[in-house]
């Protein structure tokens, strides 16, 4: 599980991308989530007075910092539910 605190607007085949990232742990820099299309959080052009390739705080553009799963999070989600049931029908 992991909470976007910080984004980066970047331009990829002329479309426009957001990378999302949490806040860093104490042995790294930067924990970046994954990348999504800016339509996808509803942003369809880059906000006013804001610049490509510069990562910004959620919260100083006036968003809540909100849930996002990492993809590799979701493979292991979906890993331990499948473990539980398995392991609930041999009790």
């Amino acid at each position: 599980m992991a909470y976007v605190h910080e984004i980066k607007f970047f331009v990829k085949d002329k479309e426009l991308y957001a990378a999302l990232f949490d806040e860093p742990p104490f042995f790294s820099n930067e924990f970046w989530i994954k990348n999504v299309r800016a339509k996808e959080l509803g942003i369809l052009k880059l906000p006013e007075n804001l610049q490509l390739e510069k990562k910004y705080k959620v919260k100083d553009l006036g968003i809540k910092p909100f849930h996002v799963t990492k993809p590799e999070f979701e493979f292991m989600d979906k890993v331990a539910e499948v473990a539980w049931k398995t392991a609930a029908k041999l009790l």
